[in-house]
Order: C-alpha cells, then sequence, then structure tokens
C-alpha cells in the first residue's frame, strides 16, 4: 500500500477532493500574501471544479465559490478546501434537482 509521506510521518493531510452523489468534488486552493500592513499572514482562496466521478477532474467545469468572489479569503487551506466541497455539494444538489428541508 502506498503512503503519503506527510502521513507517514504522522502529520495531518487534508483531501482536496471528495465524490458525493457521483460527482467528483476538487478544491483548487490559491495562496497569497497580503501587503505586510495587513500582517503579512498567508492567505487562501479557492475554486471547485465538478466533474463525473467517472471522468477526471479537469473535464469538469469550475466554479468559484461565492464567499471569495469579493475579495474574501480564509487563513488556512483546510478551510480554503472545506468551503469549495460544500459550495460543489450546493451545485450537486442542484443539478440532482434535490429539495433541501425547510429550516
Amino acid at each position: 500500500m502506498l503512503r503519503c509521506a506527510a502521513s507517514y510521518r504522522g502529520e495531518r493531510v487534508h483531501r482536496n477532493n471528495d465524490v458525493y452523489k457521483g460527482y467528483r468534488l476538487t478544491a483548487k486552493v490559491a495562496r497569497d500574501v497580503p501587503p505586510p500592513v495587513d500582517g503579512g499572514a498567508p492567505v487562501f482562496r479557492a475554486v471547485v471544479c465538478v466533474a463525473p466521478a467517472s471522468l477526471q477532474p479537469t473535464d469538469g467545469d469550475e466554479y468559484p465559490i461565492p464567499r471569495f468572489m469579493d475579495g474574501g479569503f480564509v487563513y488556512s487551506p483546510a478551510e480554503a478546501v472545506h468551503a469549495a466541497v460544500a459550495y460543489g455539494r450546493e451545485i450537486v444538489d442542484g443539478l440532482c434537482g434535490a429539495r433541501l428541508a425547510a429550516s
């Protein structure tokens, strides 16, 4: 069995993809470094690629995440992946005609 070097060393590895209702959701994360005036800590943004699970992720459609469209960002890549995959699930639910329960 092949293992990622990071997981072999006991480090936590975040998956950047998920399969949901037959669709592969792939988060593409970008790292930015704001000017030192803003603190200089790295920030992350993401987009999600949605494709049928039987195809390559590059064959899917790429969607911007509303949270990041107007300059929003998060401080960790895991948060960016989570936002992208969560939005990808909303897209798939829309494609499948799923109705969400009223809250």
